[in-house]
C-alpha cells in the first residue's frame, strides 16, 4: 500500500532557536528517514514537499488552506498514478 506524506511551506533547512519553527524541519527530516527505511524493506513511501512541486504558501494543514483545491488535485493525481482512485 503506497503512503504519501505532505509537508507545507516555510520549513527551514537549518536548525533554529525557535522551537516552533524547528519542529517542522525535524519532522520533515524524520519523515524522509522513515520513508527511506520503509522503502528499503519493500514499502512505497513518498514525502512530498509542496513548494518543491510548485504549490507554495501552505501551512501544516494544507487541506484547509486557501489553495486547498490545488493540493487536492495533486493528491488526486498521486492516487491515480498509484491506481488508488477507483
Amino acid at each position: 500500500m503506497p503512503i504519501v506524506i505532505y509537508f507545507g511551506d516555510f520549513i527551514g533547512d537549518k536548525p533554529s532557536d525557535n522551537q516552533g519553527e524547528d519542529q517542522w524541519r525535524i519532522r520533515l527530516s524524520l519523515a524522509k528517514q522513515w520513508a527511506e527505511v520503509v522503502n528499503k524493506h519493500g514499502g512505497k513511501v513518498e514525502v512530498i514537499e509542496l513548494p518543491k512541486v510548485g504549490i507554495k504558501g501552505n501551512t501544516h494543514f494544507p487541506m484547509s488552506d486557501t489553495n486547498n483545491v490545488q493540493v487536492a488535485e495533486h493528491l488526486a493525481e498521486w492516487l491515480k498514478e498509484k491506481g488508488l482512485d477507483k
